[in-house]
C-alpha cells in the first residue's frame, strides 16, 4: 500500500492551518509577524504549492524583515540565541527554492559571517567569534545545507569537515552523541547539568532528548554526497544514524523525531536499504498520531498551536511522502 497519500493529507493540513494565519500583505503570523515563527513557513508553503503564500512573505521579509546587512527579523526571544544562524539557514533554503535570490544571497553573506575559518563550522552566537565560542551540530549542519543550496560549495565542506572531525572525537559513540565544539575546548564533554540537553544526546534515553541532531548531521551529508558522488560523505551520513538505529523507542514517539525521519527517507531514496524507509514511516506515522484535529502541531511538552513546529513537520511530511510505495 502505497503510504504517501496519508502523509500528503497531514502535510496539507498542516499547511491549511498556518495559510489561515497569513496576513494580507504577506506577513506571518498576522498582527504579530516575528522570525521566530516564520522561518519554517516559505519551505512549508513551497512544498504544498501555495507559491503564492510563500512569495508574498517573501516580498514582506524583503521590505519589512531584512537588515542592509542581510539578517532576518524581527527576533523574538527565542531566535537571538545560540540557533541564532539556524533561523537564517531555514529562510536562505525557503528562498532558493523560491527562486527568490536576491532575499537568499543576501542572507548567505550574512550568514557566512558565522562560519569558522579555522574548524568550518559555524558560530553558535549572534556575535562573539572567539575561540571559546560554541559551535553546535544542528546549526553546523543547517548552515552547511544553507551554503549547498547556494552553491557555496567550498564553505559546504568545511562544514562536512566539521563534521567528520566532531565524529571522530566522539569517545561514546553510539551510547551517547556530543554535539558541541569549540576551537578551544575540542570536543564539549564536560557541561553544567542544566545544559546537558544541549551538548549530549543519550542513545538509550527514556526521557525526551535532542534527537533531531544525528538527522540534521545525515540529512545535510546526504545532499552533500548527492552533489559530490564522494562515497565518504555517504558513509558519514550513516554513521551518524547508526545513532538513530540504536536508540530506545523513546525516539520514535518523540515530535522531535522530524529529522531523522527526514534522514531515513534521504538515505532510503539513496541506498535502497529497507531499514531507512522502515525508520521513516514509523516515525511519519507518529507525527500523523501527534497532529490536532485542526492540523497543527505543538511544541516539545506543550497543546496549544506552535506556528514553527506546525510548519517543520509539514515539511518533513512532504519529504516521507517522496518514498513512495513499494
Amino acid at each position: 500500500m502505497d503510504p504517501a497519500p496519508r502523509f500528503k493529507q497531514a502535510r496539507d493540513r498542516g499547511c491549511a492551518f498556518l495559510l489561515r494565519h497569513q496576513g494580507i500583505r504577506g506577513e506571518f503570523p498576522r498582527g504579530r509577524p516575528a522570525l521566530d515563527d516564520y522561518y519554517k513557513a516559505l519551505t512549508a508553503f513551497q512544498v504544498c504549492g501555495h507559491n503564492d503564500a510563500a512569495n508574498r512573505l517573501c516580498q514582506w521579509i524583503r521590505t519589512r524583515g531584512m537588515t542592509p546587512e542581510g539578517d532576518f527579523g524581527p527576533r523574538k526571544e527565542g531566535a537571538s540565541g545560540y540557533s541564532c544562524a539556524y533561523f537564517n539557514a531555514w529562510v536562505i533554503l525557503g528562498a532558493q527554492r523560491l527562486g527568490q535570490l536576491d532575499l537568499a544571497t543576501r542572507g548567505i553573506h550574512f550568514l557566512l559571517g558565522f562560519q569558522d575559518e579555522e574548524t568550518g563550522g559555524f558560530y553558535s552566537d549572534p556575535t562573539e567569534r572567539g575561540a571559546e565560542t560554541r559551535q553546535d551540530l544542528m546549526v553546523v549542519s543547517l548552515c552547511g545545507l544553507a551554503c549547498l543550496s547556494m552553491g557555496k560549495t567550498e564553505e559546504a565542506f568545511r562544514a562536512a569537515d566539521w563534521l567528520k572531525n566532531l565524529m571522530e572525537a566522539q569517545p561514546d559513540f553510539p551510547r551517547k552523541l556530543h554535539t558541541v565544539f569549540s576551537r578551544h575546548s575540542g570536543l564539549h564533554t564536560v557541561f553544567d547539568p542544566g545544559e546537558a540537553s544541549r551538548h549530549v544526546v543519550v542513545a538509550d534515553s527514556r526521557t525526551d532528548q535532542a534527537f533531531f541532531n544525528p538527522g540534521i548531521a545525515a540529512a545535510f551529508l546526504c545532499r552533500l554526497f548527492q552533489v559530490s558522488r564522494e562515497r565518504k560523505w555517504l558513509d558519514l551520513a550513516i554513521e551518524y544514524m547508526r545513532f538513530a538505529e540504536g536508540a530506545s523507542d523513546e525516539l520514535f514517539r518523540l515530535i522531535r523525531a522530524g529529522k531523522v525521519g527526514w534522514a531515513a527517507s534521504l538515505l532510503f531514496r539513496i541506498t535502497g536499504e529497507e531499514k531507512y524507509r522502515a525508520m521513516a514511516l514509523r516515525i511519519g506515522d507518529n507525527l500523523i498520531r501527534l497532529q490536532s484535529r485542526q492540523g497543527y502541531w505543538s511544541g516539545v511538552g506543550q497543546q496549544a498551536p506552535n506556528f514553527d513546529s506546525t510548519a517543520e513537520r509539514v515539511v518533513w511530511m512532504d519529504e516521507i511522502a517522496q518514498i513512495g510505495g513499494r
